[in-house]
């Protein structure tokens, strides 16, 4: 199934590189943004969102320099054993153990995909398990989400980047569209019926924290109380649970529709003003939710990005939205982005509740670049500082379900890329 595909993945990327707008051809010498997070809320290593943009920083720093010095092909044959051998891996994983960091729960990641998994985390006891299930349970189920969510969340860092044009599309492409397959892979195995969970490990700390993600969570949105087992075959689930499982297949497909996957940054409307759409689903802690993305650039100065979201647990929906202002330039050395977002979501965030509750998260991020050089390609550097408030409720990498005011620290590093 991989294999198919990587394959697939290697066809539609050289296509989309070699047809790609025009306007990359003007990105042979651009500047470029690279954030990092140096500590985030809650001021562990790492959180999901912490990891998420170090990550994509990094593998941004490292594919400008792969496809700089050597061939494409070779570039690309690089960039995908990457990330098929150790980033999605390690991505993916790093999204579950954040719920655990969370929790002060210590962990082991074994981000390999050569691994007798494909990469899992192990290093938690039954009984730990079992105890946040019967407590906390809409954290129990993020458990088993968590790693789908940081794939999703990634895909819409790379959208923004490519939608207001701050990154090539040759540096992020093998990125963007192996975690696009990736992420649908996972819902797509319930067509093929295809097993990854055997006998659970007699060492209960060897064992996977959560098994088959979308088998597993399933069937516990469906039977929260049955005897606790960690790992799940689809002869397990029952006709229901089947149907839920192709119903997350299905809407899996609303991750293709993006003029991105193509290669194709945006559509100019004016001289001035360029805008794109796209759409986006995954799981969360009650069901799972679709999003409408649009994002408006108006020169460089103005950034925008809106959405709306439809959250569905069993038998209900409930909207959300919010409306992202990104990098605004207050002066030549200041800048800020800031984020409001609604919603309505079930009012325990349970699988089976009828009503909702309205909640919201504001979010507020500061840049101040201190240094500026000219004679070489660090252009400058900044101190980023963020604060963010949230009501009870689920908002994507907010680590936090229950109510919550956080702080973030970083960097961000300017350079004149060069291709």
């Amino acid at each position: 199934m991989k294999l198919i595909l990587v394959c697939i993945c290697i066809l539609i990327f050289t296509l989309g590189i070699n047809d790609a707008q025009t306007n990359d051809t003007a990105s042979q010498n651009r500047h470029v943004i690279y954030p990092f997070i140096i500590q985030d809320s809650p001021a562990r290593l790492f959180s999901m969102r912490q990891f998420d943009e170090d990550y994509l920083s990094t593998y941004r720093l490292i594919s400008n320099t792969l496809n700089r010095d050597f061939k494409p092909v070779v570039s690309y044959l690089i960039q995908a054993s990457g990330y098929i051998l150790l980033f999605g891996p390690l991505t993916h994983e790093e999204g579950h153990r954040s719920i655990l960091v969370s929790k002060n729960i210590g962990s082991i990641s074994q981000p390999f995909f050569l691994s007798l998994r494909g990469g899992y985390i192990s290093g938690v006891t039954d009984q730990t398990l079992q105890n946040i299930r019967d407590t906390d349970f809409p954290d129990f189920i993020r458990l088993h989400t968590a790693g789908l969510e940081s794939d999703f969340m990634l895909n819409h860092r790379v959208e923004n980047l490519l939608s207001f044009e701050d990154e090539s599309y040759k540096n992020i492409a093998i990125e963007y569209i192996l975690r696009k397959f990736s992420l649908m892979e996972y819902y797509l195995i319930g067509f093929f019926h295809y097993d990854v969970d055997g006998a659970e490990e007699k060492d209960e700390l060897k064992r996977d924290i959560v098994g088959n993600d979308v088998y597993g969570v399933i069937r516990h949105l469906y039977r929260p109380k049955m005897e606790y087992r960690r790992y799940t075959q689809y002869k397990d689930l029952t006709p229901e649970e089947k149907k839920y499982v192709a119903k997350m297949g299905y809407k899996s497909f609303f991750n293709l529709l993006n003029p991105n996957i193509l290669g194709i940054y945006n559509l100019r409307i004016t001289n001035n003003l360029r805008m794109n759409l796209g759409m986006g689903h995954t799981m969360c802690p009650f069901g799972d939710f679709t999003d409408e993305n649009l994002w408006i650039k108006y020169n460089d100065i103005l950034k925008i990005h809106i959405y709306t979201r439809q959250y569905q647990n069993r038998s209900n929906w409930f909207p959300a939205g919010g409306i992202e202002f990104l990098d605004l330039p207050f002066t030549k050395r200041f800048e800020a982005s800031c984020g409001l977002h609604l919603w309505n979501q079930p009012e325990n965030l349970g699988f089976n509740d009828s009503r909702g509750k309205m909640g919201g998260a504001a979010e507020l991020l500061g840049k101040y670049y201190f240094v500026t050089r000219h004679k070489t390609r660090l252009d400058k550097i900044s101190i980023d500082l963020g604060i963010n408030y949230k009501t009870i409720g689920f908002l994507p990498e907010e680590i936090y379900l229950r109510k919550h005011f956080g702080f973030r620290i970083g960097t961000s590093i300017g350079l004149d890329q060069i291709l």
